[in-house]
């Protein structure tokens, strides 16, 4: 970042404050509160998802944009739409979180015997009410990608304190440390914000809807995939639209 777009990053955040009347001397106590904290992760993770999608597929193929709509009631609030060039086919792409500490060595748990985590595919209670439905899963057409990526699972849940505290349990941290091959938590945090996955919802789709937190393994899973490898599978959605005539087109 060069000076001057220091400067103007200064004078937005200036403004930002007092447009919203943020006492500037506490802007980043609140910024680190538990309660905001989560909200301002959630929202960074659509532009990281944005800016990775944009950086990996071709744009000579692909069109990324991000959107910042208003849900409406009936609808939820789309986060990425991806545009395939020649065909005009547009795909809905959502980012969810991980679950925060849902990270396991499965050891102890009745469904999945190997490491895994968990994603948060769910609606919100205020998405709720906007879907005019007391349901609070995603239908299997309520988009064509789900993206996520391992750095929420990896934080302990509860906690109090003023910074995120990365899994207590020894055994559990080493296997992540060998999985990703680090030494520090430092490392860690960051390999996971690397470790973006991607699933077609109609994989694990169940009766029609997505599973309110779908179990990834950590290693291999058959439906989630790493981002890097996401083009050839949206080829193949594109041309299933395309066959089915069921294209999203916005008028």
């Amino acid at each position: 970042m060069t000076n001057d777009e220091k400067i103007k990053l200064a004078e937005k955040l200036l403004l930002y404050c007092k447009k919203f009347n943020v006492p500037l001397e506490f802007l980043f106590e609140i910024l680190e509160d538990q309660k905001v904290t989560p909200m301002i992760r959630g929202k960074a993770m659509e532009y990281n998802a944005f800016l990775l999608l944009d950086k990996i597929l071709p744009k000579a193929t692909w069109s990324v944009q991000k959107l910042n709509l208003n849900a409406q009631t009936g609808t939820y609030d789309e986060d990425i739409s991806i545009t395939h060039r020649r065909t005009g086919v547009i795909l809905k792409v959502e980012s969810k979180s991980t679950v925060r500490g849902s990270v396991s060595d499965g050891k102890r748990s009745r469904n999945l015997k190997v490491p895994h985590f968990l994603v948060k595919s769910h609606r919100s209670r205020s998405n709720i009410k906007l879907a005019g439905s007391s349901n609070d899963r995603y239908s299997v057409d309520s988009f064509d990608v789900l993206i996520t990526n391992t750095s929420n699972a990896i934080f302990e849940g509860n906690t109090v304190g003023e910074y995120l505290e990365v899994v207590h349990d020894a055994e559990l941290k080493q296997l992540l440390f060998e999985f990703y091959s680090v030494s520090s938590d430092e490392g860690l945090i960051s390999a996971c914000e690397k470790d973006w996955r991607y699933c077609i919802p109609k994989d694990i789709a169940v009766g029609g809807f997505i599973p309110r937190t779908p179990y990834v393994k950590l290693a291999d899973d058959t439906n989630w995939k790493p981002l890097s490898a996401i083009e050839e599978r949206l080829l193949q959605v594109v041309e299933e639209k395309r066959k089915s005539n069921q294209t999203t087109r916005r008028k």
